[in-house]
């Protein structure tokens, strides 16, 4: 009896439907569990760039919920794309989507190195430092521009985060506690108002007072590189940086330009450089001088944007 009781239950129940569902204003483009304003997105605006005649409806999902849930057949065509770290081994994302749901999606999205021919790595920091509108020239001279922008700086170290997890951020921050003044703003820590009262929550603005910023990922795991550290190289910071094994984006960033931090050994140098930074101006000078990103940096970016619009040619072709 109780078989036939389940049997009779609606499938939604066992699937565990989205808490919010969010579409475009043509209802072509749509979010489970992900972004507010659909029409502001970034996928969206360069879907509506290259693909202006499209009509196929799209459906975004990320890891969030229940995985099952994105198995279901759906109008169009499915998109997952993650924010989040999944391949951090025995975590809850990583049990449910590190697989990346490739067998049931169309196109799938992340930080890892996955051979398959509907996957393709585009990391959030590519949608956080470059527009969607952005074509070849443009992505160039971004890159030109995050490495020689220099900003006044008034203010030591600037750590910015909602949560602290794993304690990545805190072990950067007792490291560097008593030598330099850290300004925490966030709902971590907090110990200062002024990105909301003086900034008006303008993140990249407010950072760009700062010589140091404190960046640490969420997890150490290889290639998931988030915006944190291009935050900072945006807003002429000087990274503290922990995360991806201590080798970010190898071969794009300039690793001299950042500090890293060790979490098992000792972080002598570092606070030695610190201080060093912090106290001698010409040394600080010179290196924030330095280039933040390498020139194939130039060619990733446009390599992924020239990808991300293929993936998205075939799978509205298909």
């Amino acid at each position: 009896m109780i078989s036939d009781l389940v049997q009779s239950l609606p499938l939604e129940l066992f699937l565990n439907k989205p808490r919010r569902i969010d579409k475009t204003k043509d209802g072509l483009y749509r979010a489970y569990n992900l972004w507010g304003d659909l029409d502001k997105e970034w996928f969206v605006q360069f879907l509506r760039c290259h693909f202006p005649d499209n009509i196929t409806v799209i459906n975004f999902f990320g890891p969030f919920g229940s995985p099952f849930y994105i198995k279901r057949k759906f109008e169009g065509k499915k998109v997952f794309f993650t924010l989040e770290d999944v391949e951090h081994p025995w975590t809850n994302r990583n049990l449910k989507y590190s697989n990346y749901l490739l067998k049931y999606v169309d196109l799938a999205m992340g930080y890892g190195e996955v051979n398959d021919k509907k996957y393709l790595r585009f990391p959030i920091w590519i949608r956080r430092s470059f527009s969607p509108e952005a074509g070849e020239q443009e992505i160039r001279s971004r890159i030109r521009q995050i490495n020689e922008t220099r900003y006044k700086k008034t203010q030591e170290c600037v750590l910015i985060c909602g949560h602290d997890k794993k304690g990545t951020r805190e072990m950067v921050y007792n490291g560097v506690k008593d030598i330099l003044d850290v300004k925490i703003t966030g709902r971590w820590r907090n110990n200062t108002d002024e990105l909301w009262t003086k900034y008006g929550d303008d993140k990249e603005l407010y950072m760009r007072s700062f010589k140091f910023n404190i960046c640490a990922e969420n997890n150490n795991t290889e290639h998931y590189v988030t915006e944190k550290i291009f935050d900072a190289f945006i807003s002429d910071c000087i990274p503290l940086y922990y995360g991806a094994c201590n080798n970010p984006e190898p071969g794009l960033i300039n690793r001299d330009a950042v500090i890293f931090w060790n979490k098992d050994g000792s972080n002598k140098e570092n606070r030695e450089k610190i201080l060093e930074l912090k106290n001698n101006e010409k040394y600080y000078k010179e290196f924030i001088s330095q280039p933040k990103l390498l020139p194939a940096a130039e060619e990733y970016v446009i390599d992924r944007f020239a990808k991300l619009k293929g993936h998205f040619a075939r799978i509205l072709n298909e």
